[in-house]
């Protein structure tokens, strides 16, 4: 019963490769975007989770999906002393902020 689900239905890739796509094409406007989108809330939840992550004052954190960097960015706050971000869409990569 399950349907497969492709965001671009024209497209030969999979589904992984096409989601990594679109966050590439979005990549350059994607930090704008979320700001619009979540009405600033996105903001309000990464100053959360660097409260919730001081606490713990991990050595190392890894943030997974980490899109353009903000919480990644935001965890130099921390004492922590290695922060690695991982993201399926090299654009997105590729587009940290510079802080």
């Amino acid at each position: 019963m399950s349907k497969s689900v492709t965001p671009y239905k024209d497209s030969d890739l999979g589904k992984k490769e096409q989601v990594a796509q679109m966050f590439d094409n979005i990549s350059g406007n994607y930090d704008g975007l979320n700001r619009v989108i979540s009405f600033g809330i996105d903001v309000k939840w990464r100053k959360k989770v660097l409260k919730m992550v001081s606490d713990k004052n991990p050595e190392t954190i890894l943030d997974i999906a980490t899109g353009t960097g903000d919480l990644a960015i935001l965890m130099t706050k921390t004492n922590a002393k290695k922060i690695i971000g991982l993201d399926i869409s090299a654009g997105m990569l590729f587009c940290f902020p510079e802080k």
